[in-house]
């Protein structure tokens, strides 16, 4: 695949950097950037140009994730799960170890089917929240999903502008978290 402009850990980093600062600085310049792009960029990006996800208000350097680096990424989950009241969205029961055993809730895995009921009130339970929690929800799910997501995302809020959730985030305190899990992502 071509690294296209929207790819580009320059062209990111640039956007990280207005949202820290005054997002509506530039937002000419990303008006076409969806979030959903910004997140499946990361997806192409080794751990040097995942960098690019920390911004000067994140306090953590763009060192690599240690070798433990599922570990990590797991805690800093879990940690953004609980500190943003996202629990009601994601279980912690798949076999496996670290993030591995996270998964969203109104799926029957067993059976891989949707549970019809389950997942109404999964999408009750996000269009509830305050839109920092959906951007963070959605870019979780994105991680989960490899990119776009036609399961739990449909028919609820998920089509922000970068400048726009980036913004939210902002304002809500949550751009660090969100940040960092995108460079402390090791691939699910």
């Amino acid at each position: 695949m071509t690294r296209s402009r929207l790819a580009d850990p320059a062209a990111i980093e640039h956007l990280m950097m207005l949202a820290s600062a005054d997002p509506a600085a530039d937002e000419q310049a990303f008006s076409d950037l969806r979030l959903i792009q910004v997140v499946a960029a990361r997806f192409d990006m080794d751990v040097a140009e995942a960098g690019c996800f920390l911004n000067d208000s994140s306090g953590a350097s763009a060192m690599p994730p240690p070798h433990h680096a599922d570990a990590v990424f797991h805690g800093h989950l879990q940690q953004t799960l609980d500190r943003y009241e996202l629990g009601c969205l994601f279980v912690d029961d798949a076999p496996g170890r670290h993030h591995h055993m996270v998964r969203p809730r109104g799926y029957d895995y067993s059976v891989d089917a949707v549970n019809p009921k389950e997942m109404e009130t999964w999408r009750a339970e996000y269009r509830k929240m305050c839109p920092a929690q959906q951007v963070l929800a959605a870019s979780i799910i994105w991680l989960y999903r490899g990119g776009k997501d036609r399961v739990w995302l449909r028919r609820v809020p998920c089509t922000w502008q970068a400048t726009e959730a980036l913004g939210v985030l902002r304002a809500d305190r949550a751009l660090s978290d969100w940040g960092r899990l995108m460079f402390l992502f090791p691939g699910w």
